[in-house]
């Protein structure tokens, strides 16, 4: 990444290059979205968890049933 640095009046700038600015952004709504579906997905674990007619698996069927 080619940057640059900038002073003025005490403060300091990064100049970058506009692709390699997009390409930063990019990244970053990318992960603003999956931080999203993080907490959606939290969320509904969540909400899951607190039904009280859910059926639950023993720890120990399910590792049989898995081949673990």
């Amino acid at each position: 990444m080619a940057a640059a640095t900038l002073n003025i009046n005490g403060q300091k700038f990064r100049v970058v290059p506009e692709d390699e600015y997009q390409q930063l952004r990019a990244a970053a709504q990318r992960q603003k979205r999956e931080q999203r579906q993080d907490a959606a997905d939290q969320a509904e674990a969540e909400r899951r968890l607190k039904n009280p007619n859910r059926k639950t698996i023993p720890l120990k069927k399910l590792k049989a049933e898995l081949g673990l």
